[in-house]
């Protein structure tokens, strides 16, 4: 099975991309205000080595370069190749290969961007409905999405990733959640980072003990969990560029994850 992709840089600007009116414009040969033309000699460079390795296997790799004479200023890099892997291992070797070249990329099969590559700005999740991505969201998008979280259902999380790679995450306990945020530090190592938990620092001050949660956020409790208010409060801020908010005590929580 041949899946067709789209690499393509993201423009310095402040500007949305989403992925669903990036790729129709590229395919009538135009430049949507989002991207900007980039040298694609480097990423041609890691699919030459990616191409050995398959077609040792009996695989087929091709790849063209738009405009084909200028590819020091390339408006895409458009690759036939085997499916990429949805798995952790693989979205990791794209941080460490493709990430650090400044370039993102689209599935035109998923319809979605290739895992382990950057939003233009940010792009929101579920885990409750992994097909769906929404790209380059506002606050005011916020609440119809955080309110669509099912606390009795599978999996009734949701996240933010930014440009950046920087995460903020929220799991549904009844009617309140656990909010974490994680800052990466480095595109091409996935250990080099920090993550802290939100607490509610009243709740906190009313335990006669410190309290000593477990890492896994799905069974957060007590302190662990804020409101509904305070999730979206979180969450506005990160979308932002703000840092956490000082309201909240936020316990840094690396050695209790697996």
């Amino acid at each position: 099975m041949i899946n067709p992709y789209y690499f393509w840089k993201w423009a310095d600007n402040d500007l949305p991309g989403r992925p669903v009116e990036v790729w129709p414009m590229l395919l009538r040969g135009q430049m949507h205000p989002a991207l900007q033309t980039f040298d694609a000699r480097p990423l041609i460079k890691q699919l030459e080595g990616s191409a050995r390795r398959g077609r040792a296997l009996g695989e087929e790799w091709n790849w063209q370069v738009e405009p084909r004479a200028s590819p020091g200023k390339a408006l895409f890099v458009f690759v036939a190749c085997p499916p990429f892997n949805q798995d952790r291992r693989s979205v990791e070797n794209m941080f460490q290969t493709i990430s650090p070249l400044d370039v993102s990329g689209y599935d035109e099969e998923r319809g979605t961007l290739i895992p382990g590559l950057m939003p233009k700005l940010n792009r929101f999740q579920f885990g409750q409905f992994p097909s769906e991505d929404f790209y380059d969201i506002t606050p005011r998008d916020l609440p119809v999405l955080l309110r669509r979280i099912r606390p009795h259902g599978r999996d009734p999380f949701a996240f933010i990733t930014n440009r950046l790679s920087h995460v903020v995450q929220c799991h549904a306990n009844g009617r309140r959640f656990c909010v974490e945020w994680q800052a990466n530090y480095d595109l091409s190592d996935w250990n080099k980072f920090d993550r802290w938990r939100a607490q509610d620092p009243g709740r906190l001050a009313n335990l006669a003990v410190p309290h000593d949660s477990k890492g896994d956020f799905a069974t957060a409790v007590g302190p662990d969990l804020v409101t509904y208010s305070e999730t979206l409060r979180i969450f506005t801020a990160f979308l932002l560029g703000q840092p956490r908010p000082p309201r909240y005590h936020w316990r840094l929580i690396n050695d209790l994850l697996p």
